[in-house]
């Protein structure tokens, strides 16, 4: 049953509307709505605009309790034209637009999306439109003036008490930037109730350049310390490990992509497609200590859809649910599709509807579209 059928059958009964609501229901939609049938359907992304950025990239609003510019973004759900799905171009049309919403970090986790307004972390339930703003995270951090503060979010599952748990990384770097001096983290368990928490940490300060991936109950993501490293945090123990990243030439990591493929983390770098016309692909094992490199040589009949990436700088975006990653440049009016398994690179416009957007409007992020019918609270 689609989620609108759901949503209407709530008020058919309290039976009714207790069961639709029930966690083991949700869990239930959710897995048959992420079988490989319903995984063919016509691909949906989210992209988000952020029109408090002024012309050099920076926010206009940097306030952790109370934000006045929440008009100032939106988010922007876009469909893939069906009449062009089969040709060497096609288009992402636009579907809704919720004001509001979105935001420069944009995290998707089982049909749910974690954004940040003005530095407060914020859930948001595309499929039952529920939205949730997290209370601000009381860090004395944020009271030193004189230094640079950078706030950062994960989202992730623990799939053994079945609990979301999302992750905030308080980072503090001197003020010309060239050292991090401390981290803070809190986790906030999303359920009723729900209260930050702050956890130890006694390893080494780093700045997180990549949004986390939650695979398997535990968030893996990509951090500067000042070398290229991979933090693991455990959702369910709440500790970390630290893994050394694949090549020695990745001293910064913050142009590499962070993606999962085959239900590993995975480190795509697209730095060089431009002149050698290959992505590196380096996976991460089971063993979690070892790394697999394979190179993707990309077809010559398509090296023309990357002529572009001289000029502007192309950002991976993650992967859909077919396993191909998305890739866009910095100001986009497009984005790139490529397949993992066929080898394979697509350009997909983006057409808008509604009023036309200044380059530096733009913070982008795409995401697959995954119903999940769980009831936000807290």
């Amino acid at each position: 049953l689609p989620v609108k059928s759901l949503m209407r059958f709530k008020c058919v009964s309290k039976l009714w509307s207790s069961l639709i609501r029930s966690r083991y229901f949700s869990n239930l939609y959710l897995k048959v709505a992420s079988s490989p049938s319903r995984l063919m359907r016509p691909l949906g992304v989210y992209m988000s605009l952020n029109l408090s950025l002024t012309s050099d990239g920076h926010y206009n609003c940097d306030s952790m309790e109370f934000c006045r510019n929440t008009e100032k973004f939106e988010l922007l759900s876009l469909r893939l034209s069906l009449s062009s799905s089969n040709s060497d171009e096609s288009s992402l049309e636009q579907d809704l637009t919720f004001p509001g919403m979105g935001g420069y970090n944009m995290v998707s986790l089982r049909g749910l999306i974690l954004y940040t307004v003005c530095r407060k972390a914020c859930i948001y339930n595309p499929s039952t439109r529920q939205s949730l703003t997290l209370p601000a995270v009381k860090s004395n951090i944020f009271a030193q003036q004189e230094r640079n503060k950078h706030v950062f979010y994960f989202f992730g599952h623990d799939h053994v008490h079945d609990q979301y748990k999302i992750v905030c990384n308080v980072v503090v770097i001197s003020r010309d930037y060239k050292k991090i001096i401390t981290n803070e983290f809190w986790v906030f368990v999303l359920e009723p109730r729900g209260f930050w928490k702050r956890i130890e940490y006694d390893d080494q300060p780093h700045l997180p350049t990549k949004q986390g991936l939650c695979i398997n109950g535990v968030i893996y993501y990509l951090a500067s310390n000042p070398t290229c490293h991979v933090y693991c945090f455990d959702v369910r123990s709440e500790e970390f490990r630290v893994i050394q990243a694949p090549h020695s030439e990745y001293q910064h990591c913050k142009s590499l992509g962070f993606i999962e493929h085959g239900g590993k983390p995975a480190i795509f770098d697209c730095t060089r497609i431009r002149e050698t016309g290959v992505f590196e692909l380096w996976v991460l094992e089971v063993d979690g200590g070892t790394w697999s490199r394979k190179s993707l040589v990309l077809k010559p009949c398509q090296m023309h859809l990357v002529d572009d990436i001289n000029r502007k700088k192309l950002i991976v975006h993650g992967t859909d649910q077919n396993n191909k990653v998305i890739l866009a440049l910095t100001r986009p009016c497009y984005i790139l599709y490529y397949d993992l398994i066929k080898n394979d690179l697509r350009k997909v416009n983006i057409i808008r509807a509604t009023r036309p957007y200044e380059p530096h409007d733009v913070c982008f992020k795409v995401m697959d579209k995954c119903e999940n019918i769980m009831q936000l609270e807290t």
